[in-house]
């Protein structure tokens, strides 16, 4: 069934979900694209239903209390100052809590130990908190690994299928992460939209399947879809100071709203697999020109 056509203000329409979120959805909603180079300050928000914040700086640590922390500040001025009644939904990352030995869940003390995670996590405080003190209709995501079409070429899956296709060296470490596919977040997005959570004022939720796997267990699930063996290099322990053998949702506030994840990690990988194939001549990260980083 088809929305009413909602007007929503998608800032960080150049990243990974904002890109997916709005080629899924551009027919079904009309959607204001916001980038790096948009003045927000030229907006008016008042003429939108949702404002979906996506953007972050996840590289560049110079750029992460700018891009991370002080944008969410400018936005509620911006939102108060139009006296909007737009609905809010805000991307934090499950990094904000930092390390635990267990699967975290929304209650839990963040206990961040890089410039990402603290600035992420100082947006979620001041988000929340000026949600509940100003009545803002605003839920707070928390994903955790996601990935897909359009991500990051220096992430795992890109690096492998890199490999495969273009036979690049390939460095496994220990990793362990909650995977969680693209196209099922952007579902949860529309489907907030058609139904908001009416007491939400800054309400967490964590967006994870509530199971890990290892980088190793990644690279067996991609040799058994692509129907290939890998030659990668297998090395043990962590290639980053802050990678934790524990890192996965405690998923129980989604079944509390009935937010469901519907793709497997393998059917997940099927799915990014025959994208990747039938887009193989576009510019979509994956280019054996390409010096890519490895970050697994």
């Amino acid at each position: 069934m088809r929305l009413n056509k909602k007007k929503i203000l998608l800032i960080g329409s150049n990243g990974f979900f904002g890109k997916n979120f709005y080629n899924k959805f551009k027919k079904i909603f009309i959607i204001k694209k916001a980038n790096r180079k948009t003045n927000i300050f030229k907006l008016n928000f008042k003429n939108y239903d949702y404002i979906i914040n996506c953007a972050a700086e996840v590289y560049n640590e110079r750029l992460m209390f700018k891009n991370n922390t002080y944008l969410v500040y400018k936005i509620i001025d911006k939102y108060l100052t139009d006296n909007s009644s737009a609905k809010i939904i805000h991307f934090g990352s499950s990094s904000e809590y930092g390390k635990y030995g267990r699967p975290t869940s929304e209650l839990d003390v963040l206990k961040p130990s890089t410039t990402y995670e603290c600035t992420k996590g100082a947006a979620t405080l001041l988000l929340q908190g000026l949600s509940q003190n100003f009545q803002i209709p605003c839920i707070i995501f928390r994903p955790y690994s996601i990935y897909g079409p359009m991500e990051n070429a220096s992430r795992l899956i890109p690096t492998i299928f890199r490999h495969f296709l273009y036979n690049e060296k390939l460095i496994v470490y220990n990793g362990y992460h909650d995977f969680v596919y693209i196209d099922d977040i952007s579902n949860i997005i529309f489907n907030i939209c058609k139904k908001w959570i009416k007491t939400a004022y800054g309400e967490i939720i964590n967006l994870g399947t509530g199971k890990q796997y290892s980088n190793y267990q990644v690279l067996k699930l991609c040799e058994k879809v692509l129907k290939k063996k890998s030659n990668a290099i297998i090395r043990k322990g962590f290639q980053r100071v802050y990678d934790n053998p524990k890192w996965l949702s405690n998923a129980s506030k989604m079944k509390k709203y009935n937010i469901k994840l519907d793709t497997s990690l393998e059917d997940g990988i099927k799915k990014y697999w025959k994208y990747l194939i039938q887009n193989k001549g576009k510019k979509i990260l994956f280019s054996k020109k390409n010096n890519f980083k490895k970050m697994y």
